[in-house]
């Protein structure tokens, strides 16, 4: 009976029912035969229950796993920061949004003193209204929008300082979270002033009322800013084309300054007026800078406040679809850029390398899409004429939009176009419009008297 036991459970394939055979008839085995039949049984369990070996990982699987698990890494580290930083402006931007003031003058307190001035800007004739503040322009030479500023300052003969900023790096505005350009500052009240239209409706504000000083004028132009989810910025100037007219009180003051004034001259004792002979007779220009501008009316605000806002709206989007149509006209403008902005005594050549050959080539690209994004003609000089063309058919058969002189709508337009000057799309302009005589008269009254001279390259 033993002996069939022991033959059966040795024919059993299964070693889990093999050892509970074995294990029922102990008494029936020898102890020999029993321990010798259960260890095989063990052995033959273990070797069927023991998983199989895991295989070798191939090279190139261990890479993947690698790959993975660096981008795993990668995603939470970048993750932890981004939560960090959001963290960390948490507070301050709210803030900001909610208190301009403070934003502004947070951001005049970093910016570096003194500004790295390229330029100064003066003038061999006085100013056409008494203008006592020192400004600071940050600008692009050929910014369309900066050469709107410009156009101004030189027509009213306000002197002023010029940092050119790199279009690549802006090292020079970093201070400014304000990330265009153009910037003005008035040194004299540490106040910052943003967007082209903006700085001129400020600045002739003043012109205007000259017994305000600029920061009770600035309260009148409120800045909105409005933040992303991302947390980025956004500046918005609702009353950027606003111009602020004196109040009667105002002008009352202004007459009792000037009669002040003249009194005080009067009363110069018989030396003073002898030594005084000595001093030049003073110009009708020099007269007329401290005359006030009139008041103007409401209806000629109106149609300049239309106006510019059409330069802005419509003229100053055919500019860059032309100026970079092409990429050998692209790389051209450029170079011009270069030669108009005194880039070599400016700029270090790397950085003047950078700025023109990678510039001309995002521009191009650039133009492409502002060329879709206003809807331009497939050929772009049609869309510049049509606006040259708007713009002639409004002056008429007056000299200048404003009538015998210029006003800041006839100024923002000859500002922009002063920015491509030197390009081929500028000479199409003059030659197949009419547009040509109109510009040569502003050019007459806004250039004559400006002498520039440079201060320093960037090292």
């Amino acid at each position: 009976m033993a002996l069939f036991f022991l033959s059966t459970s040795r024919t059993l394939s299964s070693a889990l029912i093999r050892r509970q055979v074995l294990s029922h008839t102990p008494r029936l085995l020898s102890s020999n035969q029993c321990n010798n039949d259960l260890l095989q049984a063990q052995k033959q369990q273990l070797k069927v229950e023991r998983p199989s070996a895991t295989p070798r990982q191939s090279p190139r699987l261990r890479r993947y796993h690698y790959y993975l698990l660096s981008i795993a890494t990668g995603a939470l580290i970048g993750t932890i920061y981004a939560l960090r930083q959001v963290r960390k402006h948490e507070g301050s931007l709210p803030e900001y949004v909610a208190n301009p003031e403070l934003f502004e003058r947070k951001a005049m307190e970093t910016r570096p003193l003194p500004p790295p001035v390229t330029k100064h800007v003066t003038f061999d004739a006085p100013p056409r209204i008494n203008f006592p503040y020192n400004l600071t322009l940050y600008q692009y030479v050929t910014c369309p929008f900066c050469c709107k500023v410009r156009a101004y300052l030189n027509y009213n003969r306000i002197p002023y300082d010029i940092v050119e900023v790199n279009s690549v790096m802006h090292t020079e505005t970093k201070w400014s979270l304000y990330d265009r350009v153009p910037i003005v500052v008035v040194e004299n009240e540490h106040i910052q002033l943003n967007d082209s239209s903006q700085i001129v409706s400020v600045i002739e504000s003043y012109l205007r009322q000259p017994t305000k000083t600029f920061k009770n004028i600035i309260k009148y132009y409120k800045t909105i800013l409005e933040k992303d989810q991302k947390g980025n910025l956004f500046f918005t100037y609702p009353n950027k084309y606003s111009i602020i007219e004196p109040s009667i009180s105002d002008r009352l003051e202004i007459i009792k300054s000037e009669e002040k004034l003249a009194n005080s001259n009067e009363s110069k004792s018989f030396f003073a007026r002898l030594f005084s002979r000595s001093t030049p007779t003073p110009t009708p220009s020099e007269t007329k800078s401290k005359v006030i501008v009139s008041k103007k009316s409401n209806e000629e605000n109106e149609f300049e406040r239309q106006w510019r806002e059409w330069v802005d709206n419509k003229f100053i989007h055919a500019l860059s679809p032309n100026i970079y149509c092409t990429l050998r006209q692209s790389l051209d403008t450029f170079r011009w850029f270069s030669k108009a902005g005194d880039w070599e005594e400016i700029f270090p050549w790397y950085q003047r390398w950078i700025i023109v050959y990678l510039g001309a080539i995002v521009m191009r690209a650039v133009a492409i899409r502002l060329k879709k994004k206003y809807n331009l003609h497939d050929d772009v000089r049609l869309s510049l004429y049509e606006c040259a063309n708007e713009w002639i058919n409004a002056i008429g058969d007056k000299d200048f939009l404003g009538g015998s002189e210029p006003n800041l709508a006839d100024l923002n337009v000859y500002g922009i176009l002063t920015a491509i000057q030197g390009c081929e799309a500028f000479h199409d302009l003059m030659t197949k419009t009419k547009i040509q005589p109109w510009f040569e008269r502003m050019k007459n009254l806004v250039e004559p008297h400006r002498i520039d001279t440079l201060v320093r390259a960037i090292s």
